[in-house]
């Protein structure tokens, strides 16, 4: 009786034991998902993160030249008609002897 009351006991420990195993089995496992999961959403998000700066780079450059094109033209535009004193000068004379001839 003591012998069958003491195998019973260590089997029952013994099932005890492996279903304890199997849920610290299925635990860890659990958390290997999880961690892969959030490793792969981590993963996801810095490289949509990484494509968000290039592109606000890239429309930044792409403001800041235009920017740079639009002030060169203006420029290129407003020097064209500076006119120097010695131009004037050459105009005034042609139409003062355009006056004369006349």
């Amino acid at each position: 009786y003591t012998l069958r009351r003491i195998k019973e006991t260590e089997e029952k420990v013994q099932a005890e034991i492996e279903a304890y195993k199997n849920q610290v089995e299925q635990e860890i496992k659990n958390l290997q998902e999880d961690l892969k999961n959030a490793i792969n959403l981590s993963k996801q998000e810095g490289e949509e993160m990484v494509e968000k700066s290039i592109e606000e780079a890239r429309n930044d450059a792409l403001i800041k030249s235009d920017k740079i094109l639009s002030d060169a033209e203006n420029k290129s535009r407003s020097i064209s008609l500076q006119l120097d004193k010695k131009t004037i000068k050459e105009i005034m004379e042609i139409m003062f002897l355009a006056m004369e001839t006349r």
